[in-house]
């Protein structure tokens, strides 16, 4: 039974160690989401602005993606198109891409419009930062649409 404490030991000193060197890791840049509410109105343009800089300042180019999480899962993933027309139809949609939106320190998209059927629901739009060969960062923003 003596034989088995020192493993234990060993093993949870190993564990506590890969965790520390991981949660120290340099994230990928300075990523930051800017929006104009909490509450938006259902059909109408949400403005959004996400900036990817490093530490000094300096534009990274990166990527973005869109996904849309309710009660802690992920229930759609779009993807930006901010130089498409808002009024067209694959822009109400969010369909006009089909791949992550590259961009190189900034990228604002006034084309975002939250759908009549997220009224009411407690939501979170995730923007997903990914650096390529460096990582990615989720941007967190709770919402709750209204008419």
């Amino acid at each position: 039974m003596q034989r088995v404490y020192p493993a234990l030991l060993v093993a949870l000193a190993s564990l506590i160690l890969l965790a520390s060197g991981s949660a120290g890791a340099a994230e990928p840049c300075v990523a930051k989401l800017k929006a104009p509410t909490h509450r938006p109105k259902a059909n109408r343009l949400w403005p959004v602005t996400v900036t990817c800089l490093t530490r000094s300042g300096k534009p990274v180019r990166a990527t973005a993606t869109y996904k849309f999480v309710y009660n802690g899962q992920v229930v759609a993933t779009r993807y930006p198109s901010p130089k498409a027309d808002p009024k067209s139809p694959c822009s109400r949609a969010g369909t006009c891409r089909h791949s992550p939106y590259p961009f190189r320190g900034r990228m604002r998209d006034g084309t975002f419009i939250w759908p009549r059927r997220s009224v009411g629901f407690p939501l979170t739009l995730r923007v997903v930062v990914a650096v390529k060969g460096k990582g990615s960062i989720n941007l967190d923003y709770a919402v709750k649409v209204r008419k």
